[in-house]
């Protein structure tokens, strides 16, 4: 079956089109797939189905989302609360039936009937680090065997062992790290710990897990009790800006991660990992990243293809395992690319 490529856009930052746009895989025809959301709805993730291609989750501004059509329609599974938008979404890797999308601010609804019923988890009891920059939230989670983690942004990570019921903060060696100089920023506060804190993006392999923030990439082998720094900047000291980093979903050895130079930047880099993070090699050799590489998108049905979004409407694709790649620049007008899924 042809595979479709997802991007969720937000006009927050540029452009005037948010939702959610598709095309296949192997084409350039983008279309834009607003049916069911609300007005002026900001697409923050996007999520391929496991099981089933057809249906996609959306996370955004103005609830959780799904499509049984590959995104013809949609329909609202959770109305956030008042003040509250959804940043994240997860289909549970060993059990299917359970959903859970992240929030801002810091909440957690979890769905054990594979998203015909959700309840609002209580709020995780931790401590909210950067207030004043803006409402923590949950921008990823991951699972490694019954261990949930997630990743904020602007407070760290943390790692629930009863599904979301209750969290462990994790973010401790990350402020303990930003007491060394090399590791210091504050960009939205005084407070110089703000750049370890700053997480985009978690994922899991068996007995590791790993951080994508804003000083880089970090690895963890004891459950988040503490954090080693990867050097992604070795290779170019200006791209340590970790925007995005996944687990090939047919290799748990495999990485994928998303650097850039800054927030709001002018050049990224797509780097790739086969050794469990020990090791990095870029692979977009043959591309020119003109705005912060924000996210990559893999599928399990073809181990050959990976897809990248940037903040500035920059896409492109390889189907043939990084040996060529495809730019596909979204449509005029639409916000930035800030999510991508295929399947």
């Amino acid at each position: 079956m042809p595979t479709h490529v997802y991007v969720g856009t937000s006009s927050r930052t540029g452009g005037a089109i948010s939702g959610v746009f598709r095309r296949g895989a192997s084409d350039g025809a983008w279309r834009h797939l607003i049916d069911g959301f609300a007005d002026d709805t900001h697409v923050h993730a996007v999520t391929v189905h496991p099981d089933d291609p057809a249906v996609v989750f959306a996370a955004t501004s103005t609830g959780l989302y799904r499509s049984r059509d590959r995104g013809e329609h949609w329909t609202r599974l959770v109305a956030p609360a008042e003040g509250e938008q959804m940043w994240s979404v997860l289909v549970h890797p060993a059990d299917h039936r359970v959903i859970l999308t992240g929030c801002a601010p810091l909440a957690l609804y979890r769905s054990d009937d594979g998203g015909e019923s959700f309840r609002r988890m209580p709020r995780p009891a931790i401590a909210e680090r950067m207030v004043g920059c803006f409402p923590s939230r949950i921008m990823r989670m991951s699972v490694d065997g019954g261990t949930l983690f997630a990743a904020m942004e602007v407070n760290g990570a943390m790692r629930s062992e009863d599904g979301g019921q209750s969290w462990v903060d994790c973010s401790d060696p990350l402020v303990e790290l930003s007491r060394q100089p090399f590791y210091e920023s504050a960009l939205l506060s005084k407070d110089k710990a703000e750049g370890m804190l700053d997480v985009h993006a978690i994922c899991s392999a068996p007995g590791a897990s790993f951080l994508a923030l804003r000083m880089g990439l970090f690895r963890s082998v004891d459950r988040g009790a503490s954090w080693q720094d990867l050097g992604i900047g070795r290779h170019a000291a200006h791209l340590r800006y970790g925007r995005d980093i996944v687990v090939a979903p047919w290799d748990s050895s495999d990485l994928f991660s998303c650097v850039a130079d800054k927030a709001r930047g002018v050049a990224g880099r797509l780097y790739r990992s086969r050794d469990g993070g020990s090791t990095w090699a870029q692979v977009d050799h043959t591309v020119t990243v003109r705005a912060t590489l924000m996210a990559v998108g893999l599928t399990a049905a073809d181990k050959l293809q990976a897809h990248c979004v940037t903040r500035g409407g920059q896409t492109f694709s390889t189907l043939d395992d990084g040996g060529s790649w495809r730019e596909v620049i979204m449509p005029e007008g639409a916000g930035a690319a800030v999510a991508v899924a295929c399947g």
